[in-house]
């Protein structure tokens, strides 16, 4: 619903129940706090535009070297993500949760950690691990890769110089490093899968891919997966929060509504 719909609203309900004309206090403060609140939510989902290179996403070729992503755009995505979750939240809409799992964990599979080698900066991949980047992004749930980015700092999009730990955030792994400094058992599952998605869908960023035995479209299809889940919780998060935002205006529209009480007669 529009901030035009919330005005027709208000100004229809008010009429219907004031003939005399004079605008139900706390109707319109529902709706003027509703404009507000949907105006910020547009806005973090509008400054989402441009973030890519326009491209198709997730386009792997063979024996492809990874690249970073655009800082800037990293920066845009991070306030864009964390101001949705704070939005939502004030509109009593529980938060993401994050997961705790590691690469290392044997729930995810053999060797899970040599996925994260599709994070891999300034060469490929260096070994076909498409599979293993496709066990770790099955092992979250989007809203844990939403966690784990919005948790993070704004500091955080940069590289990784040392080995990635469970406190090396999806940032980084969105910026990446060197394959060995990336394949760590510590390094937790969301945060290597939150940067599979970002290093996706910001403008620059390219994934690593080995020579031959189709490694390319396992490390596609993987990417595609992680955008696929991590826009799936940013559409649930967002959808939530206006159910909310709207039910506050239907409570006030039903308040006033409401015939008097029965005792006076």
């Amino acid at each position: 619903m529009q901030s035009e719909e919330l005005e027709k609203v208000a100004v229809k309900v008010s009429e219907d129940v004031d003939k005399e004309g004079v605008l139900n206090k706390g109707i319109r403060e529902a709706v003027n706090a509703a404009k507000i609140t949907l105006k910020t939510l547009r806005g973090h989902l509008e400054s989402l535009k441009g973030i890519s290179d326009g491209s198709k996403v997730v386009d792997v070729a063979n024996d492809q070297n990874g690249v970073a992503v655009n800082l800037d755009a990293l920066k845009i995505v991070y306030k864009a993500l964390k101001g949705i979750v704070e939005v939502a939240k004030a509109q009593k809409v529980e938060g993401p949760s994050a997961s705790d799992v590691t690469l290392g964990q044997a729930s995810i599979g053999v060797d899970a950690k040599s996925g994260a080698k599709v994070l891999t900066t300034g060469a490929n991949a260096g070994a076909a691990v498409g599979d293993k980047a496709a066990l770790i992004v099955s092992s979250v749930r989007g809203e844990e890769m939403l966690a784990s980015i919005v948790n993070s700092t704004e500091d955080k999009a940069k590289k990784i110089t040392a080995n990635a730990t469970a406190e090396t955030t999806p940032l980084e792994f969105a910026v990446g490093g060197t394959a060995d400094n990336l394949a760590k058992d510590e390094a937790k599952a969301g945060a290597v899968s939150g940067g599979i998605a970002l290093r996706s869908l910001v403008k620059e960023g390219k994934l690593a891919a080995n020579n031959g035995d189709n490694d390319h479209k396992a490390v596609q299809s993987a990417g595609i997966t992680a955008v696929n889940k991590l826009l799936g919780s940013i559409e649930e998060i967002t959808k939530k929060t206006v159910k909310n935002v709207l039910e506050k205006v239907k409570e006030e529209v039903d308040k006033v509504r409401e015939p008097k009480a029965s005792g006076k007669q």
